[in-house]
């Protein structure tokens, strides 16, 4: 099984924008197990970033954010994937013909 951490936004023009990172299989149950920790205490996470040097020194990044895991039922998901197919199949169509 693959496992992959995936960012998604939208410009101003409403196209969508992503970035995919793969989660190492030996992360896998810890990843899992903090998303599901998350989502049973309610609680907030936070996101930021650590630079780190060659040299093994590490710097805290000045991006920060903060949001809240949300659950999704089977219909939700396949009614989410089907607009965004629908979404991209329509954008292709505008390059094809533009």
């Amino acid at each position: 099984m693959k496992l992959r951490l995936v960012l998604r936004t939208t410009t101003k023009k409403d196209k969508d924008v992503y970035l995919k990172f793969s989660i190492a299989p030996s992360k896998h149950l810890g990843f899992i197990n903090f998303i599901n920790l998350a989502l049973d205490q309610d609680k907030p996470v936070s996101i930021s970033f650590e630079k780190i040097s060659k040299k093994g020194d590490k710097e805290e990044s000045k991006i920060v954010g903060t949001f809240k895991f949300e659950g999704k039922s089977d219909a939700e998901l396949e009614a989410e994937i089907k607009d965004r197919e629908k979404k991209r199949k329509k954008q292709h169509q505008k390059r094809v013909q533009g």
